[in-house]
């Protein structure tokens, strides 16, 4: 299972999907373009052999994704 974990005013949410599942990598992409649209950063968590990296694009084989609210100035 992959994850995503999306932070937020009261702590983190984490949605787990099945890469292998056409109906919940569905749901996890829309989660993904419904959250960068919002203005979120979408990180890869990168493994041991690679590092994080923002995402620009949603790729179910990502094994852990954290969303990152937009910070507000003021």
């Amino acid at each position: 299972m992959n994850i995503q974990i999306v932070m937020d005013h009261s702590g983190d949410t984490r949605h787990a999907f099945d890469p292998f599942s056409l109906d919940s990598v569905r749901q996890a992409k829309e989660r993904f373009d419904d959250l960068t649209a919002k203005g979120f950063r979408a990180v890869d968590l990168g493994t041991t052999e690679r590092p994080s990296a923002l995402q620009d694009h949603f790729d179910p084989h990502v094994q852990e994704t954290l969303f990152i609210p937009q910070l507000q100035g003021g």
